[in-house]
């Protein structure tokens, strides 16, 4: 069986930028290191980083004294930066640049008197530490979900840097219909837009889709929404041990697509066990 990879497929710059940052600051640290929340959604990537003595937290009051602390490629929320600095702690900001950027935007845009709306999840990371910089009224957008109903007149639109376009693009739409003025900044990353246009393409290519990374990975559940939008047979799995061989039942070529936190290893591992299969 012909295996496909997508060209985009692995660690985009932004987080082998973090992790070769951790695996500095843990090489020549003296002391404790740790992250603050996992450092990227992938488990197995986290694992290898705690067997070289790298520990995760969920926040800064977990923190024993005299621990480097490295904030993760998803930032954090400012609470926990004042917090980190209140107690003279050691911080190494390992936030994407583009992740930094809705933050400073948010914040530009809630001074300027806009309602911002924020087109993500609530719940991710990212999300709420672009909350956490909104100095005014804001509302989360929740992809797929209703448009929400916004009583101010000014109103200001950014993204999740994970944000499938369209619905990007969808929200905007319904809100400049219904308030007088709508101000739109595309906060999503580059490395997005185009892994999302190499997955549309191989899906369209294949007789099947693995896309491969974690589960908890916002990115990589998106990848597989588009390309199961496209090839049914499309699967979601972490590791080539959740292949299963009926998948693949009267397939010539299968693609492989991966979230921008899946390390090579794991998707050449992938590739190797689907590559075994007859």
């Amino acid at each position: 069986m012909d295996v496909k990879i997508a060209r985009t497929a692995g660690f985009c710059w932004g987080v082998r930028r973090t992790v070769d940052k951790v695996m500095e600051v843990a090489a020549a640290a003296g002391h404790g290191v740790v992250t603050l929340g996992p450092v990227i959604h992938n488990p197995q990537a986290v694992e290898r980083m705690r067997e070289k003595g790298v520990g995760t937290v969920s926040a800064i009051a977990e923190v024993a004294g005299g621990t480097t602390v490295v904030v993760r490629t998803h930032g954090a929320v400012k609470a926990e930066f004042d917090a980190a600095s209140a107690r003279g702690l050691e911080v190494v900001d390992g936030t994407c640049p583009y992740v930094k950027y809705p933050q400073v935007v948010a914040q530009r845009l809630s001074r300027a008197g806009y309602h911002v709306v924020i087109v993500g999840d609530e719940k991710h990371a990212e999300v709420k530490g672009v909350v956490s910089y909104v100095e005014g009224p804001y509302t989360v957008a929740r992809p797929g979900g209703p448009i929400p109903a916004i009583p101010d007149r000014k109103v200001a639109v950014i993204a999740q840097t994970t944000c499938i376009g369209a619905e990007f693009e969808r929200v905007v739409g319904a809100l400049a219909l219904r308030h007088k003025e709508v101000r739109a900044v595309n906060t999503i990353c580059s490395d997005t837009d185009e892994r999302q246009d190499d997955a549309r393409q191989l899906a369209s290519q294949v007789d099947a889709v693995v896309v491969v990374g974690g589960k908890n990975s916002a990115n990589t559940r998106h990848l597989a929404e588009i390309c199961r939008g496209i090839q049914p047979r499309t699967w979601h799995v972490e590791t080539e041990e959740e292949l299963q061989p009926e998948w693949f039942r009267g397939c010539r070529v299968v693609g492989v697509s991966a979230g921008a936190s899946t390390p090579d290893w794991v998707i050449e591992g992938v590739a190797g066990r689907l590559r075994s299969l007859t």
